[in-house]
């Protein structure tokens, strides 16, 4: 149902750093709220500084030429969009204008006055880069997020970790977590599979959490024959451990969800990993699955251990809250019952998007109220 609001429409222009469809960061954030915003006045106009075929070449290792000519082609059709700003009520920037170089993109809207609201969701103010693109990594120039905190009217994070940060050089801070459409991903009948699968999906770059966790996922394996199944972009790199490999895609990806029994999400302790809004394991309870993720930054917020999923630390941790969920099926049934809840109750798409919203209203009525 379309919300009536009596509210005045605003236009914000949405910078974001890839091709629309393509990156979990925008999917789940501004991209996912997007209708819900219009639902309430707000109509979000979105540019991506990479196209599709340069989004799509930056998760391949290699082509280094040809990825270094398509960000200079990318910069100077931005600059030419900057030069020629259509009037917008606001811009919101995601993570990025541009995927390389300083921060002179926002630096321009900045100086042509309109609220300017900066967004992110990991911790890309520490240099991480992924294995295909560790040539470039010098490039994304992390020191510049802090210059953003510092440009924007407001800042919009993930997490409290990020918060963290944001506060030290920002007086207008507000936690929106990432999200779920509970309408699109919502619990579903299970195949009877053969075997307990225990399910992994993300990205290739989040994947390097997956095959680093190899030594633990054959201690699992070895003491229960559960089936192991990733869905991801690319193969995973994980020798010595039996599993099955499924490539991701945006149309299966809650047919893929609903065929885990349970969904797993280890990560390393790290600033990175503390960065990250537990988006896998939203996924996860949305659906119904029960979960075991590390106990990790934002995992520990969402996660409560034996009440809606199982926390782990150590590779005894991992095999024991796996062997209890393999082995009952009526415990994989409540804990994934209870985090469909929690995710109803705190983090759902309509949820963020009217935190969202809030946060541009109040951006807009401090910059009125300054002129």
């Amino acid at each position: 149902m379309v919300r009536e609001t009596h509210l005045s429409p605003l236009r914000v222009l949405a910078l974001v750093p890839y091709a629309l469809g393509a990156a979990p960061s925008q999917r789940y954030r501004l991209e996912q709220w997007a209708p819900a915003l219009a639902e309430r006045g707000i109509a979000l106009e979105f540019s991506p500084f990479a196209d599709p075929t340069l989004t799509a070449l930056l998760q391949m290792p290699g082509h280094v030429l040809r990825k270094a000519w398509l960000i200079v082609a990318a910069s100077a059709r931005r600059a030419r969009e900057i030069r020629a700003l259509p009037e917008h009520d606001a811009v919101v920037v995601h993570r990025a204008a541009c995927l390389a170089g300083p921060p002179w993109v926002e630096e321009r809207v900045r100086a042509q006055g309109r609220p300017f609201l900066f967004d992110f969701d990991d911790a890309i103010f520490r240099l991480h880069a992924a294995a295909a693109n560790r040539p470039f990594a010098w490039l994304k120039a992390p020191g510049k997020t802090a210059t953003l905190c510092r440009l924007s009217d407001h800042v919009v994070v993930g997490n409290e970790f990020l918060a963290a940060f944001a506060r030290g050089l920002n007086d207008h801070v507000t936690i929106v977590p990432s999200s779920i459409d509970t309408e699109r991903c919502r619990p579903v009948s299970r195949p009877r599979n053969p075997r307990v699968v225990v399910g992994w999906m993300g990205s290739s770059t989040s994947q390097t959490y997956l095959e680093a966790a190899a030594p633990t996922l054959r201690a699992v394996l070895a003491a229960r024959p559960v089936e192991l199944r990733v869905v991801s972009d690319r193969r995973p790199a994980l020798p010595g451990v039996e599993h099955t490999w499924r490539s991701w895609s945006a149309e299966t990806e809650t047919q893929e969800l609903g065929g885990f029994d349970i969904g797993i999400m280890p990560m390393p302790d790290d600033d990175w990993a503390r960065g990250k809004c537990a988006l896998k394991a939203l996924q996860y309870m949305a659906m119904g699955v029960s979960t075991v993720a590390s106990a990790v930054g934002t995992n520990r917020e969402v996660i409560e251990h034996g009440r809606n999923g199982f926390l782990a630390v150590t590779t005894q941790d991992w095999v024991e809250c796996i062997a209890r969920l393999a082995d009952n099926g009526d415990l994989r049934r409540d804990l994934g019952g209870a985090g469909r809840r929690t995710v109803e109750e705190r983090y759902s798409m309509r949820k963020s998007a009217e935190s969202f919203e809030r946060v541009v209203r109040e951006a807009m009525g401090r910059r009125q109220g300054m002129a």
